[in-house]
């Protein structure tokens, strides 16, 4: 960590150095809050990675890394900072290394606790909290009204799928698996069905093969969503720009991403 500031600039010279483009870009002020902000990022699977990756780069003061879970054999394929032969490990354990070498002018640290057994005042440490929401809570949405069905035939296809991915997650207790790839794909088909006619909505909104996309984390995904989200926690910290209203969904196959602002329940 650096100690050493410049008289009256609130940053030092080797500060100054490392952040200047992002200095040019939005500022000695903005760039004096991200380096006071210490975050809290819960969750260290694929798009957790690429959001500490930013968030570390970007120079906020202090990093704390979340996660409770060991480390999978699917997660080196999509989570960069994991070194090959880490299974078994904690998750945000087997991260820290390669994210403190990101940044050294960073304060990296790890937390193995649970979540859900943190009492109210841990929260309190930090100046943003980046926490997964369970997926049924962010994508609630009342569809009764007139004005809501006209919205709903315009809305992305992606939003659809998370819907279907949220049933399946509810009716099996667990995401999709590679080890029950025809099972679950079945399932997933006749969950489209089922959810798409429910709302009134065409199953053809969603194509057959959107079950291929179902079963792991794609790296360059996570990356660009990884991004946007990071982006949003630094217009929130150094408090610059308006976030994004309400919801970003990224297509990883067609390589574009929308802004909906999809009505509260």
């Amino acid at each position: 960590m650096v100690e050493k500031e410049e008289a009256g600039g609130g940053i030092s010279e080797e500060e100054a150095a490392q952040y200047d483009r992002q200095i040019r870009l939005w500022g000695l002020e903005a760039q004096k809050r991200l380096r006071a902000s210490r975050v809290l990022l819960v969750g260290m699977k694929g798009l957790g990675a690429e959001i500490a990756k930013n968030l570390i780069l970007a120079g906020v003061k202090g990093l704390t890394m979340l996660d409770h879970e060991q480390v999978s054999p699917e997660d080196p394929g999509a989570q960069f900072l994991i070194r090959t032969g880490s299974v078994g490990r904690n998750r945000a354990e087997a991260s820290l290394e390669r994210a403190q070498n990101l940044n050294p002018m960073v304060d990296v640290k790890v937390d193995t606790e649970d979540i859900e057994k943190k009492p109210e005042s841990f929260f309190t440490e930090f100046d943003a909290k980046i926490v997964f929401c369970p997926v049924k809570e962010a994508l609630e949405v009342d569809w009764s009204s007139d004005k809501a069905k006209a919205q709903l035939k315009r809305t992305t296809p992606d939003y659809f799928l998370l819907q279907v991915l949220l049933k399946f997650r509810t009716d099996k207790g667990r995401d999709p698996s590679c080890d029950t790839y025809g099972e679950d794909s079945e399932l997933l088909l006749q969950i489209r069905n089922d959810v798409l006619d429910s709302l009134g909505v065409s199953p053809d909104l969603l194509p057959e093969d959107f079950v291929r996309y179902c079963f792991s984390e794609m790296a360059p995904v996570c990356a660009v969503v990884g991004g946007i989200l990071a982006q949003e926690i630094v217009k929130a910290l150094s408090q610059r720009d308006p976030p994004h209203n309400n919801f970003f969904f990224f297509d990883g196959m067609k390589g574009s991403g929308i802004v909906e602002c999809l009505g509260p329940k």
